[in-house]
């Protein structure tokens, strides 16, 4: 008799399993799709972005080439295929290129437009700061302050790539503006940091001494010495390689960035 209840329990346990599977069965293998699709989704996004970043390299390359061809229209057009690429690196050096172009054309409002636009196209502080501060650095003395100081307040905060060269281009436009105390009190904080490069540290304290004696005709001066800050800072960035294959790393975004143009 055991052997039959055994048998029927065996049965409805049999039975109560087919149950379960015809019911869930369907869920269960949308789950494992689902992580199948996502499994390869992921894989798919990071061969992408090499696809993209090699692209974008490509381009970009032919664009410097073509720079030191003196060929502005074949450069052109190869910096606006690695910015179309999709690459954020790659995109902000490529928009930095053309920026670079319209200021040797005499186009400030398009270079500060192409900057800006650099700027937003990447999160590398070592490509995107240097953008900001080549765009504050075209629009010193006819840029209103406010607009200056949005510019150049969050490039100075501590651990930003280029902080030192925006307190100074800050400093000059609080002075172009007649902002005089706060312009001496910045360049007095400036001499004091310890990481201050000494040509950097040198142009300070000589502004600080044109401000002391009022000699406000030297003015010019002081604007012209310290734009070359920009310069300076993009040559000590240009250590790095130019960019290679894969998405440019902080030396080699620095060395696109410093690049002529």
């Amino acid at each position: 008799m055991s052997d039959v209840f055994e048998e029927v329990e065996e049965n409805l346990r049999s039975e109560r399993w087919n149950e379960l599977f015809r019911k869930w069965w369907p869920a269960a293998a949308a789950i494992a799709g689902a992580a199948i699709l996502i499994v390869g989704g992921i894989w798919f996004v990071d061969a992408r972005k090499g696809w993209t970043a090699a692209e974008a390299s490509q381009a970009y390359q032919r664009g410097l080439d073509a720079l030191e061809a003196q060929n502005e229209a074949t450069a052109e057009a190869a910096f606006a295929e690695a910015e179309a690429a999709g690459s954020p690196p790659y995109q902000a050096l490529a928009l930095m290129q053309r920026a670079g172009l319209r200021v040797e054309r005499g186009e400030t409002a398009e270079a500060v437009a192409l900057f800006d636009q650099a700027a937003e196209a990447t999160d590398e502080p070592l490509i995107s700061d240097i953008a900001r501060l080549k765009a504050a650095w075209l629009l010193m003395g006819s840029g209103s302050i406010e607009d200056m100081t949005a510019r150049l307040s969050p490039l100075t905060e501590e651990g930003r790539p280029f902080r030192f060269q925006a307190q100074e281009a800050l400093a000059l436009a609080r002075l172009q503006h007649g902002q005089t105390d706060a312009a001496r009190q910045q360049l007095q904080a400036l001499t004091l940091e310890l990481e201050l490069p000494d040509s950097m540290r040198q142009r300070a304290q000589v502004a600080l001494s044109l401000i002391d004696a009022g000699t406000a005709s030297s003015l010019p001066g002081i604007v012209e010495a310290a734009g070359r800050a920009q310069a300076q800072a993009e040559a000590e960035a240009a250590a790095g390689p130019r960019p290679g294959a894969e998405a440019p790393g902080a030396e080699a975004a620095a060395a696109g960035a410093a690049t002529e143009h």
